[in-house]
């Protein structure tokens, strides 16, 4: 029941314009603004080495991993791994992708040590 609580929460916090979702650590969900017409991922204490990921359609994540779908009718999947044991802003996270939405669903079925959380985001 809390799981549904939770992603109610989220909706409600994206329907605002200037609405941002914290994800993990420092890792936020943006909605549209005047930097991107559409949602992005983004570090709030962002380096060089941190991603900013635009055309946001839907987002899994937990502790140590992030896994983000882009674009509208044929998503392009990408990761975000943790260096350590959890996401941390600053600390050389990897990104790897684009991958297939079936190397996805293998991956986190694989390494489904921890439940993922899910977003679906509309335009």
């Amino acid at each position: 029941m809390s799981k549904y609580i939770h992603f109610l929460l989220i909706l409600c916090m994206m329907s605002c314009s200037s609405a941002s979702v914290k994800l993990v650590d420092e890792y936020y969900i943006c909605s549209p603004d005047d930097y991107y017409d559409t949602y992005y991922l983004k570090c709030k204490l962002s380096s060089d080495t941190d991603p900013e990921i635009d055309s946001l359609h839907i987002v899994y994540w937990n502790d140590s991993t992030i896994i983000v779908g882009r674009g509208e009718k044929k998503l392009s999947w990408w990761i975000i791994k943790a260096s350590s044991y959890t996401l941390k802003c600053c600390n050389q996270d990897t990104v790897m992708g684009p991958f297939s939405e079936h190397y996805i669903q293998k991956y986190m079925v694989k390494n489904n040590k921890t439940t993922y959380h899910k977003l679906v985001l509309d335009k």
